[in-house]
């Protein structure tokens, strides 16, 4: 699972990622950015998505055709983009189609464009927890906290053990709930089914605070 690298955000932004009009059903691994991508430090959840994950060229390198090789990856990148369009317009429940444009919506930032792809593929197959996990995600940027706990707590009413919204639904509870009891209940079966996750050391770190609080 992986996010398009930031340097394609400034080439995308210029371009609109429409929703397609052919709609049949209903809609973020990645990344709070739950694109929920882990950074170094406990501030933002991780994402979920299964986006392609598109490669980094030296922005000074030029390509034989003389032009910016951030403007041919730009190019290609948006080539890829109309063509899953197309796809949805042909068929609304083309599972694939509808994730990758939730994904790359939400790897621009564009988290309203990107619920709504989540939405239509949850309608399809409710029980993708990565694809619930990036639309709790995608609430948490858009700023509706209990929306993102609620898809959180469906996702783990399925999958227990799920990583990223273990980990997020802990975050969210307490950076925005202020609920240290919840969040150390997410933590710690985080730890149990995780111990070697990426933030093991800062999350009991965390769980120790706050039960000095409590």
């Amino acid at each position: 699972m992986s996010r398009f690298q930031s340097f394609f955000h400034v080439l995308i932004l210029s371009v609109a990622v429409a929703m397609p009009t052919a709609c049949g059903s209903k809609s973020p691994s990645a990344n709070p950015s739950p694109n929920p991508s882990a950074g170094a430090q406990l501030s933002v959840p991780q994402a979920q998505g299964d986006a392609p994950f598109l490669k980094k060229q030296a922005a000074a390198e030029q390509t034989p055709s003389g032009r910016d090789p951030l403007m041919e990856q730009g190019a290609k990148f948006m080539a890829v983009v109309n063509q899953y369009k197309q796809r949805i317009e042909k068929n609304p429940k083309d599972q694939d189609a509808l994730m990758f444009m939730g994904n790359a919506n939400y790897d621009i930032n564009r988290f309203e464009q990107a619920k709504e792809y989540y939405k239509r593929y949850l309608e399809i197959d409710p029980t993708h927890p990565g694809v619930r996990t990036d639309l709790a995600t995608s609430y948490y940027q858009t700023k509706d906290v209990d929306a993102a706990v609620r898809e959180l707590k469906t996702v783990l009413a399925r999958t227990p053990e799920h990583e990223a919204a273990l980990y997020n639904l802990g975050l969210i509870l307490r950076q925005e709930k202020n609920d240290n009891p919840g969040a150390v209940k997410a933590w710690e079966m985080l730890l149990k089914a995780h111990p070697n996750h990426p933030k093991a050391v800062e999350v009991r770190k965390q769980i120790a605070e706050m039960k000095k609080k409590s």
